[in-house]
């Protein structure tokens, strides 16, 4: 536990009460030096002893510094005691360590209680033949009354200075902590700003792209026609062909077919379908899209491990549209992994929204590609088009829904989507 003082700030504040005790020590040549030095070793040590080990919470405890003054004064009066020349000693002053001690740090009914004690135990040091001798009597009774209004007048004084002094700095800690909120609103207020603004552009670039999407496939799709039209004519003309002019023929075929299928991503991207939203075991949903997959990942040596709960998880959803967005993260995460690997498919629920995960443990995705990963026609594959995860995120962004992608701490990587129980409010 930290001390509630620096330690330059302690050893001053020792430093000075050891020379004040010796300065006091110097002038009070009748006492026994034995008894003296005892004294004195007993209340530095004490008071060196506390000043470090005691914490801000404990200091500031009643509980645990009322005992702790009740020590203070004693030594002080053994000190008093100990150095008493006839009715009085030069070590008077001492009382007022404890009575700053409780000023400083409790309030002012214990301050009170603490300067109370202090001039009781000082008056008790006075020897009894004072009180009884009303020659002596007049004479020392003034200087009792001024020694105990010395404490109580310090000790209020000190007490009303520390006191406005923490009022200050509670004043100062709840505008900090104020100003850490607002910080904190305002920080939060930016992020939203930014993701808004990123969602804004992100919805203009691909509206854009939608468009030139739309005009390029209706440009290719036509010539493509003609070319489809004229291999099949060649083919069917031409029955005595080779085979490697027949192997020229189908792979025109196969690319014609892999262009055509292209051009649907390019219209379906430039054409976002407006969901027909059906209330859906989104649990259930999940199960047939894995089941629909599971051949597919048996014969690449892939395992699909299923963390789906047994009740039904209601959405609200377009099932043709959301089963194009998840079998494209499936096949995102099968051709992202490799023999050996694992798909784990997860569902569950939190604040108020469905959260499902496809996490892999494949290569996973470089950390400079994890903020382009939906970007259109952004892909790491050789033969990729850089639209099925574009489509995915386009179709739940649709849902009112949200789809995010992070890297594995250890491997590969997890897609979330989030979706929301209640039927969303589509305009």
């Amino acid at each position: 536990m930290e001390p509630i003082k620096s330690k330059p700030i302690s050893r001053i504040k020792t430093f000075l009460l050891i020379v004040l005790l010796t300065v006091l020590f110097l002038f009070n040549r009748g006492a026994d030096l034995v008894y003296e030095s005892c004294a004195f070793i007993l209340l530095v040590g004490y008071h060196f002893f506390t000043d470090r080990r005691f914490t801000v919470a404990q200091i500031r405890s009643a509980s645990l510094m009322m005992p702790h003054l009740a020590v203070y004064l004693l030594l002080c009066t053994l000190v008093v005691w100990v150095t008493t020349e006839g009715a009085e000693s030069a070590y008077w002053v001492i009382y007022l360590l404890p009575i700053a001690v409780a000023a400083a740090n409790l309030s002012l009914k214990a301050t009170l209680a603490t300067c109370g004690a202090a001039a009781l135990l000082f008056a008790a040091l006075v020897p009894r033949q004072l009180y009884f001798d009303p020659t002596a009597r007049l004479e020392k009774l003034p200087e009792l009354v001024a020694f105990a209004l010395t404490f109580f007048l310090v000790g209020v004084l000190i007490q009303s200075f520390s006191e406005q002094h923490r009022r200050q700095l509670e004043v100062e800690h709840q505008l900090t902590e104020k100003l850490r909120r607002q910080k904190s609103e305002l920080e939060e207020s930016l992020a939203r700003l930014e993701k808004a603004e990123e969602a804004l552009r992100r919805r203009e670039r691909l509206a854009a792209l939608g468009e030139m999407a739309a005009g390029i496939a209706h440009e290719i799709r036509n010539p493509l026609g003609v070319v489809t039209s004229s291999a099949q004519l060649l083919e069917s003309r031409l029955p005595d062909l080779k085979e490697n002019q027949r192997r020229l023929l189908q792979i025109i075929m196969e690319e014609i077919d892999r262009m055509n299928r292209l051009i649907g991503d390019f219209l379906k991207f430039s054409r976002p379908a407006q969901p027909h939203l059906v209330q859906t075991d989104l649990a259930a949903f999940l199960r047939d899209k894995l089941d629909q997959i599971a051949p597919m990942a048996a014969e690449a040596g892939i395992e699909i491990r299923q963390e789906l709960p047994d009740k039904p998880v209601l959405v609200w959803i377009d099932g043709e549209l959301m089963q194009q967005a998840f079998l494209n993260l499936l096949l995102n995460a099968l051709e992202a992994s490799e023999k050996g690997d694992d798909i784990t498919v997860g569902l569950d629920l939190c604040n108020g929204q469905a959260v499902a995960t496809i996490r892999d443990t494949g290569a996973g995705i470089a950390a400079e590609d994890l903020p382009r990963i939906f970007n259109p026609f952004f892909s790491t594959k050789e033969r990729g088009t850089g639209l099925g995860l574009a489509n995915a995120h386009r179709i739940i962004e649709s849902h009112h829904g949200q789809l995010s992608v992070a890297a594995n701490p250890d491997r590969g990587t997890t897609f979330t989507v989030k979706l929301s129980l209640q039927p969303p409010d589509l305009e």
